[in-house]
């Protein structure tokens, strides 16, 4: 039944061709693809279908050759219609064997011009949306590499005013304020470079080997320092036993400050914070869960993509570039990163899953 379909289908080419490949018999539906009348292809060399520079370098008779050795062969190219324009087809050439030489060759195939303009049509986005983005990350490098010069201007001034607001006190508090945000603008350059140097793949790791117990403990200190919730009960939950891991020591408490900052920023007290580090076969986790505002579900495909906007409204979370930077730096170390949430005020967690050795040996 299905071949007794092709052999009527307007939309499929059957060939039967002889051992030197001449057309011996074809359908109705190989006449419309090819632009022939009736009986027109009959006795025409399959050499004639092809391009003039595949017919040139032999490609027909590779076909058929391919085909006596392997009993089939498929293939997708251009093809030439009678007159002369190209369509992309799709097909197989089946060797029926060599008892009749009117029919050694099966050859079917269908025009598919349509679909290889479209795959091709988004070949073409995608390369100009790569090179977008590449151009994108080189003026976002150097936009942060130029505020640098002046941030550090800003920030010889402040301490210089600082040094003399003993003598005026009224000095105190404005010098605070730019102190702190001269600090904050460092810190979201630092995170433009950090991504661009990602992104252009300029960053190496430099790993070492670290006990997983103190990495969490120093990034928790941080995080809070950072968060100003010095005081803030941030519970630590390691095993016993002593986790060596091996990696960037810098960009690995990068990750861990930042998850637990999240978790800070959007933990309420009393809400719980808890950071938990273990081994699970060769990989080293690490999970950061608390009893905060939580994540809308819709918010969780998006969240660790770049510039994306913040898991809750008017909050306040720099260039988005945060939660990037995490999922970028534990990949480097060939890892992975997930977030969870039951839903908007239902807490979160956040796990970072490394392996702890190289190789994976533990």
């Amino acid at each position: 039944m299905l071949w007794a379909f092709a052999v009527r289908s307007p939309e499929h080419a059957i060939l039967l061709l002889d051992s030197s490949g001449e057309i011996t018999w074809n359908n109705t539906g190989a006449e419309v693809i090819l632009g022939a009348g009736k009986g027109e292809l009959l006795g025409l060399s399959t050499s004639r279908l092809f391009t003039r520079r595949d017919a040139a370098a032999g490609i027909p008779e590779h076909e058929r050759l391919e085909a006596r050795a392997r009993g089939t062969t498929s293939d997708d190219r251009w093809l030439v219609r009678l007159n002369r324009s190209r369509f992309w087809a799709s097909g197989v050439l089946v060797h029926l064997g060599e008892e009749a030489d009117c029919c050694s060759y099966l050859k079917l195939f269908r025009d598919l011009t349509e679909v290889k303009m479209q795959l091709e049509s988004n070949r073409a986005r995608c390369r100009a949306a790569s090179e977008a983005s590449e151009a994108k990350s080189a003026a976002i490098a150097l936009l942060a590499h130029e505020l640098r010069n002046p941030l550090a201007g800003i920030s010889l001034a402040a301490s210089l005013m600082h040094q003399r607001s003993g003598e005026d006190p009224a000095l105190d508090e404005p010098v605070k304020v730019v102190t702190r945000n001269v600090a904050l603008a460092t810190r979201l350059i630092e995170d433009l470079m950090q991504h661009t140097r990602i992104s252009c793949g300029a960053l190496s790791l430099e790993r070492s080997t670290n006990c997983l117990r103190e990495l969490i403990e120093s990034s928790v200190s941080i995080a809070k320092h950072q968060m100003h919730q010095e005081e803030r009960n941030v519970r630590i939950l390691v095993p016993a036993m002593e986790i060596e891991v091996h990696v960037d020591r810098m960009r690995m408490q990068q990750v861990i400050v930042n998850m637990v900052t999240n978790a800070l920023r959007y933990t309420p007290e009393p809400g719980r914070i808890w950071v938990s580090g273990t081994l699970e076969g060769a990989e080293a986790i690490v999970r950061v869960s608390d009893e905060g505002d939580g994540i809308h579900p819709d918010h969780l495909v998006t969240l660790f993509e770049m510039f994306t906007l913040p898991r809750l409204k008017g909050s306040r979370l720099g260039l988005g570039l945060g939660l990037a930077l995490v999922k970028q730096i534990v990949e480097l170390h060939g890892g992975s990163v997930q977030a969870r949430s039951e839903g908007l005020g239902k807490g979160s967690q956040f796990v970072a899953r490394f392996p702890a050795r190289n190789g994976n040996n533990v």
